[in-house]
């Protein structure tokens, strides 16, 4: 079942709050929880510096640091090695179906908020960065960027009607970056930085631009991936391994967060999980912490807003783009948009109704990540990628957009699960730190221990 909005614990350890979940709600739309960038994805890359030892020299300064205040006591505060586990798109309802994973959470586990968009390029990038979407640079998937001038899906890095990605052109993507963010500078001088992916996204798309001075590796299977991980924790003196799964994200998307599948791919990431970690000789698993992080959660879809003619000729005409960020929509305007302002609003909430929101850039702007302190805020920077506007849908609800390939298929797979808004299974997401040997729980694992797994092949 979904995390329990009654039971929040107050965010903020020595702070009395009415509500408990008062703080999360937004003030222009309170059924909305915000971000907290002081408790949230962006302090998953300085926890995993404090873990090795370094002091949270990052560029997130007194904004935001290492999550180890709401961790609870018995999770480890120093460790030679982090294994980090990011299962994109595990809520609290998908984690509702797993055994071991729940088990850790329950022991080892806080919670922590997504950001805004809490989308997959948005999200991960804030993970691996340390960097809320406003300084990062990627405030959405389907976002304006003035070079190349147009809207660029974000997980390809490809212009919308391109035959291929910017990269095969020559253009360096990391370009878009306002500044550097954990993973580019030299914090992790002297520490390892190994991310673990499946091999077709390997130095494509957005992994060239969220992962920054980390080598990279892929895989085919996810016990391969825990193989090479395997490996590659024996191997390193000081560091941190990353493995990436887009396992939970996918079934959710199409059979729903509570569905029996999911029930069933988490059981096999958690044996795997326990396998990898009987692999290990007993120094490198007693030295070895576990991170098991997410991106967002999902909102489970019962209602869709279709977008199609006349709207979408009406926008066209009305407006410079459109971009969408799951159950977000971004609008740009015209250079000079006085004038198109206010009809596009009226259009737009015409359209959908009591489904949304519709939101002018100065009222999301706060959701997008915090100014660091002392640096003057670059608003029209922000504003060419978040949009004029933002339309916000409520949970339970998608955008439902024609495509040119909607021919029935044997079996089809719309989106049963969506996410990118502020719904509370989108934004409220578990965090785990544990000790690795006790992802072994008490039971005997499905293969026996292995020492010789070869070497990952790196970048």
């Amino acid at each position: 079942m979904p995390f329990p909005v009654a039971s929040f614990p107050d965010a903020r350890p020595g702070v009395q709050r009415p509500g408990e979940l008062d703080y999360l709600r937004w003030k222009l739309a309170p059924e909305f929880l915000r971000p907290d960038y002081a408790r949230n994805l962006t302090g998953v890359a300085p926890t995993i510096l404090s873990l090795l030892g370094r002091e949270n020299v990052g560029p997130l300064g007194s904004g935001a640091a290492a999550l180890t205040p709401w961790l609870p006591a018995r999770s480890p505060r120093r460790a030679r090695r982090v294994f980090l586990l990011c299962l994109d798109g595990l809520g609290f309802k998908e984690l509702a179906l797993s055994t071991r994973l729940k088990q850790l959470q329950e022991r080892y586990g806080t919670w922590i908020t997504s950001v805004f968009p809490s989308i997959t390029t948005s999200a991960m990038t804030s993970i691996y960065q340390g960097l809320p979407p406003s300084r990062h640079g990627i405030l959405g998937h389907q976002i304006w960027k003035d070079f190349p001038g147009g809207v660029v899906d974000m997980l390809q890095m490809q212009v919308h009607g391109a035959m291929s990605p910017l990269v095969s052109s020559g253009f360096d993507v990391n370009a878009w970056k306002r500044e550097p963010g954990l993973l580019d500078g030299a914090q992790y001088e002297g520490i390892a930085a190994i991310q673990l992916m499946p091999q077709h996204i390997v130095g494509s798309g957005l992994s060239a631009y969220c992962y920054g001075n980390t080598r990279l590796a892929g895989f085919q299977e996810p016990l391969e991936g825990f193989a090479k991980a395997a490996h590659l924790l024996g191997s390193v003196t000081q560091g941190w391994v990353g493995l990436y799964l887009p396992t939970v994200d996918t079934l959710a998307h199409a059979f729903g967060g509570d569905g029996a599948p999911m029930g069933l791919a988490l059981r096999q990431i958690e044996e795997n999980l326990a396998w990898m970690a009987s692999t290990l000789s007993p120094q490198v698993l007693g030295e070895t912490a576990l991170m098991v992080v997410t991106d967002h959660g999902q909102s489970t879809v019962r209602r869709k807003i279709r977008v199609e003619e006349p709207a979408a000729k009406w926008l066209e005409k009305h407006t410079r783009a459109i971009g969408y960020s799951g159950r977000v929509m971004h609008v740009y305007l015209g250079r000079d948009s006085a004038g198109e302002a206010e009809p596009v609003a009226a259009y737009l909430e015409s359209l959908i109704g009591d489904a949304g929101q519709v939101f002018r850039y100065a009222q999301v702007r706060e959701l997008v990540g915090p100014e660091p302190d002392g640096t003057p805020s670059d608003e029209a920077w922000v504003r060419q990628s978040l949009g004029d506007m933002v339309v916000i849908l409520r949970d339970g609800v998608k955008w439902d957009r024609p495509r040119k390939d909607e021919e029935p298929f044997p079996y089809g797979t719309p989106l049963v699960s969506h996410h990118g808004a502020l719904s509370p299974d989108e934004m409220i997401v578990p965090l785990i730190v544990a000790p690795l040997e006790a992802a072994l729980g008490e039971s005997k694992t499905i293969l026996p221990p292995q020492h010789d797994v070869k070497e990952a092949p790196q970048r």
